[in-house]
């Protein structure tokens, strides 16, 4: 009785981001593939892009090219001098003697 082997209504799965979900090879029109990928993308949740082979790299939401590298998207966006002493004490309120 029972030992649940009921049927599969749905399959799911986690894609993390960035990752090719479907990939083409062949003698194939770009159009038909984009309408093709276009109309399998609207059943599925999420927004998806085409790519293809020989585009640029994608860091996030930047596409990294055009002088755009990926030192340049870890570095800090502008310097911090490093924090002194006498500026930490100067920053302290004084305590009112005692």
């Amino acid at each position: 009785m029972g030992k649940g082997k009921g049927s599969f209504d749905y399959w799911a799965s986690r894609v993390a981001v960035s990752k090719i979900i479907f990939e083409l090879k062949g003698e194939l029109h770009e159009q038909v593939v984009k309408d093709a990928f276009r109309l399998a993308g609207n059943k599925l949740p999420g927004l998806y892009e085409f790519v293809r082979a020989g585009d640029p790299p994608v860091m996030g939401i930047t596409k990294l090219g055009n002088g755009v590298t990926e030192e340049m998207l870890r570095r800090p966006r502008r310097e911090l001098p490093p924090p002194s002493i006498d500026q930490s004490a100067n920053r302290m309120p004084e305590s009112p003697p005692p």
